[in-house]
């Protein structure tokens, strides 16, 4: 048996839908789209829970300048903090 050549990413997107409807990260304002804050491999994207809510001109602008650029943040921190608000509302 041949390996599939493509690691496998973890896909919800229940959760993605529920990034899309926060506000975003960097401004507050709303709508949002999910952006993947890190890589499946090459032209890969990485886990939906790595998504983090950017208004279209942020996400435009992030992928611009690129992410080591645009991320002054913890980046780490605001998935965690995303992933726990995520699972506190959905009980």
């Amino acid at each position: 048996m041949i390996p599939d050549p493509k690691p496998k990413t973890d896909k919800d997107p229940a959760y993605l839908r529920w990034v899309r409807k926060q506000p975003c990260v960097i401004t507050g304002r709303t709508p949002c789209e999910a952006h993947h804050t890190q890589t499946g491999g090459i032209g890969m994207k990485g886990s939906d829970y790595s998504a983090l809510p950017l208004h279209h001109s942020e996400h435009q602008r992030c992928h611009q300048v690129g992410s080591e650029t645009f991320w002054r943040y913890d980046v780490k921190q605001l998935i965690i903090e995303h992933l726990v608000r995520y699972i506190k509302e959905r009980r």
